[in-house]
């Protein structure tokens, strides 16, 4: 049967909240592609990718003004109920749905057809969760619905204005930011690496940070020179002065992520940006074909994008699958790790799964019920009882909130402020795919794999991904069955690494020099960033 695509692209529409909903009133022009037939909007209905009947909509005729090739005029009213909103995963495309099986987009403006403008609704704003409307970078109406920030609000929005018009009188100024997980944390190889650069004499360097958190008030007097504290008015001032950002995070983090405000992903998005991702642990994991890994792709409207990597296998990978050339890339290896170790008497099995984010909607309503929580309930089950009490387990930063009133797992849930400091007493590691691994095993200690849902996890993580580890390069047990697991455990805990699994990891992790940020420096200075 001949595949049916029910497009509407949106002419103009006013999106106002009213009686618990968000209600878009507006003007649409419609084609059923694949048929000369037009439209009946009385068997059209709107679905996100994770729930059927997200909302109402309802049209000002059932055919519309019948137009040429199949096209029709028609006027349109949508409705979306702001609490069954809530639980919807962050990002949502609307997606009209043509008698229940033909699965369409809605284009969020008809004149810019495939390339979307960062255009947005206002933020509405229920018990701490935000919702709005939003073009994406294709041109597909998107609901977004996350945590409320600052810049939500109207003297948000105003701050964010009064720093853009300031910041143009600052054009001129060598500026380069550096900065962290939405500007959070001072552990990565961003913080490494600009204590390197402020050693080296380079004042021009700032870091964006939280300076109320204890990594930074223990920095000495001369690292915290050149902080900027996280929301303020220099905090925007420089993010929109700035062309240069070095960072261990996309530049979606330099500010809030998923902030909606046009200039701000304007700015994101725009030219003659430098960017620099020095990234937060190895890729050679998740493919990078993967449409939840489009953000670390290449970014072909910057000046300058350049990706740190540890290896010629991974640097392959970045070219392979990422859109990067070979003078992309940074093959000198992580900044962290220069400052990585593990302490002699470490002792602890630290158990750290990657985030599923298909589950998010899930373990808003019960965690307990999600595949994530009973993958942490089997690797700890497989932990033998004599060893138990050496268990840590550490939830994603992503989901970690939701954990804080967990007790089925007795006292094992740390919420730690530093990673770095807790993998400094892990001997060994259980994991499924996270890039936990190559830190924990360049520390000294074992690690051990959960694949039991390998295939189901890479079907999320969408067609044709698939883990770039495998059975002949992976660096330690890869468990497919309980039994299998809990006897790589015991033997994982009783050794030290085996000389394969040290030969498998200096494949993709081939620096072991503590050198790393030297090497990263000269290739800024040849590429004139800093």
């Amino acid at each position: 049967m001949k595949k049916r695509t029910p497009i509407i692209a949106i002419l103009n529409m006013d999106i106002t909240e009213r009686d618990g909903c968000i209600n878009a009133v507006g003007r649409c022009v419609m084609r059923l592609n694949g048929s000369s037939k037009h439209m009946d909007t009385n068997d059209i209905r709107i679905d996100v990718p994770l729930r059927e009947n997200i909302g109402t909509i309802e049209f000002g005729s059932r055919y519309g003004k019948k137009l040429p090739a199949g096209f029709s005029y028609n006027t349109f009213s949508m409705s979306i109920n702001i609490e069954d909103a809530k639980n919807l995963d962050i990002q949502n495309k609307i997606i009209p749905v043509y008698k229940g099986e033909y699965r369409g987009r809605f284009l969020y403006d008809f004149r810019d057809w495939k390339v979307g403008r960062n255009k947005s609704s206002k933020v509405f704003i229920s018990d701490g969760i935000s919702l709005y409307l939003r073009q994406t970078i294709f041109n597909t109406l998107t609901l977004t619905v996350r945590e409320t920030n600052k810049y939500d609000t109207e003297e948000g929005q105003r701050r964010i204005a009064a720093a853009h018009k300031r910041a143009k009188s600052m054009k001129d100024q060598d500026i380069i930011l550096m900065y962290e997980k939405n500007c959070m944390r001072y552990e990565e190889s961003a913080s490494v690496l600009y204590e390197k650069l402020i050693d080296a004499g380079y004042n021009n360097v700032y870091y964006i940070v939280d300076t109320s958190i204890p990594a930074v008030k223990r920095l000495d007097e001369k690292y915290k020179k050149n902080l900027i504290e996280k929301d303020s008015d220099k905090h925007l001032e420089y993010f929109f002065a700035c062309k240069r950002f070095v960072a261990s995070e996309t530049i979606d983090h330099a500010l809030q992520l998923r902030i909606a405000n046009k200039e701000v992903l304007d700015k994101i998005n725009g030219k003659g940006i430098s960017y620099v991702f020095l990234q937060h642990g190895v890729m050679y994991m998740v493919s990078l074909n993967s449409k939840l890994r489009t953000g670390f792709k290449k970014k072909r409207n910057y000046k300058l994008h350049r990706t740190v990597v540890s290896s010629e296998a991974e640097a392959q990978h970045f070219i392979d699958m990422g859109g990067m050339k070979r003078d992309d890339l940074y093959i000198t290896g992580l900044a962290k790790y220069d400052t990585s170790y593990k302490h002699d008497d470490a002792d602890k099995i630290i158990i750290m799964p990657t985030w599923r984010r298909w589950e998010s909607n899930q373990a808003k309503e019960d965690v307990e019920q999600t595949g994530y929580f009973k993958m942490l309930e089997r690797m700890y089950a497989a932990v033998p009882d004599e060893i138990k009490e050496k268990v840590i387990i550490l939830p994603h930063p992503l989901i970690a909130e939701l954990f804080k009133n967990e007790h089925t797992l007795g006292n094992h849930f740390l919420m730690a402020e530093s990673y770095d400091e807790v993998f400094r007493d892990c001997k060994l590691l259980i994991t499924d795919y996270s890039s936990i691994a190559y830190d924990a095993f360049y520390r000294g200690a074992n690690v051990v794999f959960d694949w039991m849902d390998l295939d189901e996890c890479m079907e999320h993580y969408g067609e044709e991904t698939h883990l770039m580890l495998n059975d002949d390069n992976v660096f330690g047990a890869a468990c497919r069955t309980p039994d299998e697991l809990a006897k790589a455990i015991q033997d994982a805990y009783n050794r030290e690494q085996s000389k394969e699994d040290i030969e498998r990891y200096r494949q993709i992790v081939e620096f072991h020099d503590g050198k790393n940020s030297e090497r990263i420096i000269e290739c800024l200075k040849k590429d004139g960033v800093i």
